[in-house]
């Protein structure tokens, strides 16, 4: 971080008219405002969060977000005249880490919980109970020759765009079209009977 000096002006907060809101961070004394910041104490108390937050929290840019995090917790500490020490400032980081990783951790459950509700069978098949797989069925049975026959081939004979082209000596780009067609009529005849 570069020194204030000539032509230089040093780091300040938004309406810090000292620039040394932060003294006493380090040594643990009491700040009654925001209003005096030491840069150095400040930088080397950044670099100090920013390592102890690195050893929670692999990625930079969620260490970035945690470090504004806790120095935004310093202001507000600062502001109602709380106790400032390293370890204070150690604390404050760390459950912030902390609970970003227990965020984390639930959100993983969550996704994890909404994939297996939608789980696929050991064959790689969809779970679909039988009053659904009859009226699927019966939507695809209801479509026209042209656009059932594609559907068939596509969905129940699991084969691609091209080898149904192939099979039925049409262009790929009609049976992408027949598809499409077909997959919004049996979507509408589903939407119908619900």
């Amino acid at each position: 971080m570069p020194r204030a000096g000539k032509g230089v002006q040093p780091f300040r907060l938004p309406g810090d008219r000292t620039g040394t809101a932060f003294r006493g961070i380090e040594q643990g004394t009491r700040v009654s405002a925001p209003g005096d910041l030491d840069p150095e104490r400040f930088a080397a108390d950044d670099r100090f969060v920013r390592a102890l937050l690195r050893r929670f929290v692999a990625d930079p840019n969620a260490v970035d977000d945690l470090a504004q995090e806790t120095w935004l917790a310093v202001l507000r500490q600062a502001a109602s005249g709380g106790f400032l020490g390293r370890a204070w400032l150690c604390t404050v980081a760390r459950n912030f880490a902390l609970q970003t990783l227990r965020g984390d951790q639930r959100r993983l459950v969550r996704e994890t919980r909404a994939a297996q509700d939608a789980a696929f069978e050991a064959d790689g098949e969809v779970r679909c109970d039988a009053p659904m797989r009859a009226r699927v069925l019966a939507a695809v049975d209801a479509l026209d020759d042209r656009y059932r026959e594609v559907v068939r081939l596509r969905f129940f004979g699991d084969l691609l765009p091209c080898e149904i082209a192939e099979r039925l000596r049409l262009p790929v780009e009609t049976v992408r079209t027949r598809l499409k067609r077909g997959l919004a009529q049996v979507h509408r005849g589903l939407m119908k009977r619900t």
